[in-house]
């Protein structure tokens, strides 16, 4: 999968999610289907890939607990005061299967790549400069500030400090994410000085550029004839 020109991954998955998210039929899911079948097979990490699926599906939990019962339409059965219905039960699986599908998708396609690639790649796709420049600058500076979070915790620890349901918790709590913003917002200044020093034009320069192969042409013809025929089989069921 690394061999894929990230740029051509970036599509597809762009194309697919926006084709799941609008779609209503039930009967085209069916399609939709194919191409994560075939991803599941690139994943070379199933633990990984298995803990952000129940990590989704633990969110869908709880659609699942106030969804069916929220939404009116044919009652099925009373649960208390409260009634399931029709609607509500195909409104939730259906939200269950778009999320399934288009994670799948992302997770083999863009979250396996390293985060620099994914920024050179929408750069490439020619997003608007400032937009890629915050996500360089949120990918480089998120675990920068996770580490200063862990150093804080850390040194909460050595003083014998212990979450408890008490006012001294909430303030500790309170004065920790308080330090955590300070901290990153005084970094935040040391950087931009820096960059004003080097001269910095807005424009995150890259030496090293991706080259488009004879095997990125063979999948991105493959991905057209795909969304085509589900785009057929669409026309074909409307009429």
């Amino acid at each position: 999968m690394e061999k894929i020109d990230p740029r051509l991954r970036l599509l597809i998955s762009f194309f697919y999610s926006i084709f799941v998210a609008i779609e209503k039929n039930f009967e085209i899911f069916k399609y939709y289907i194919f191409l994560p079948l075939i991803l599941i097979f690139f994943v070379p990490d199933l633990k990984k890939f298995f803990k952000g699926l129940i990590s989704v599906n633990f969110f869908l939990f709880f659609c699942w607990l106030f969804l069916p019962f929220s939404i009116p339409g044919k009652e099925i059965f009373h649960f208390l005061k409260f009634s399931v219905t029709y609607e509500g039960i195909k409104y939730t699986f259906l939200i269950t299967v778009k999320t399934n599908l288009i994670f799948i998708t992302n997770f083999v396609l863009i979250f396996l790549t390293h985060p620099i690639k994914v920024i050179h790649a929408l750069h490439h796709l020619h997003l608007p400069k400032k937009l890629v420049n915050i996500f360089f600058l949120s990918t480089r500076y998120i675990p920068v500030i996770e580490r200063e979070k862990n150093r804080l915790q850390k040194a909460m620890k050595i003083r014998c400090f212990r979450y408890q349901n008490n006012i001294h918790t909430y303030r500790t709590i309170g004065n920790l994410v308080g330090l955590i913003i300070l901290r990153a917002y005084e970094r935040s200044e040391r950087i931009y000085k820096a960059m004003i020093l080097r001269n910095f034009s807005g424009i995150f320069w890259t030496y090293h550029h991706f080259k488009w192969s004879k095997t990125d042409t063979i999948i991105s013809i493959c991905a057209i004839i795909y969304f085509l025929w589900i785009i057929f089989q669409k026309i074909y069921l409307l009429n």
